[in-house]
């Protein structure tokens, strides 16, 4: 397998899967902006950039990692067009949502300390914030 190919590969694994997230961001977008106006608060107030941004990238090397699945071994990719580019985003779309209930479930951190906090974050369906317990992560 060439190295430019896997690059290359893993580059628009990468751009698809943050397609996918992107898809996600509006719709949270849209929920922080009417929480903010039923809150009487600006939409700067209640938007955190920096989990956009941790958001979108997780996206992307969901979508890197995931084209892998794709691949065989000599870098070829083994589905048409269509097919990697729809699994593509949706695993950006489904993947982040795995792998951020992962963090907040097993990792520890500040927000972790009282459950699933959202307050003042991009916020997201209910159904998906323990996106984790969907997928019976064993407990280390």
């Amino acid at each position: 397998m060439e190295t430019t190919t896997l690059l290359s590969n893993l580059f628009l694994g990468g751009l698809l899967g943050l397609l996918g997230q992107s898809i996600r961001v509006i719709v949270g977008l849209k929920k922080t902006y009417d929480a903010g106006v039923q809150t009487n608060q600006q939409f700067a107030d209640v938007f955190e950039s920096r989990q956009l941004f941790i958001s979108l990238l997780i996206g992307f090397v969901a979508g890197a990692l995931g084209i892998l699945t794709i691949m065989n071994d000599q870098g070829q990719l083994t589905k048409t067009v269509k097919e990697i580019a729809i699994q593509l985003i949706t695993i950006g779309y489904a993947g982040t949502d795995f792998i951020e209930g992962f963090v907040k479930k097993y990792l520890p951190g500040e927000n972790n300390q009282s459950g699933n906090s959202t307050e003042g974050k991009v916020h997201e369906d209910e159904e998906d914030k323990n996106a984790a317990d969907k997928f019976d992560l064993p407990v280390g």
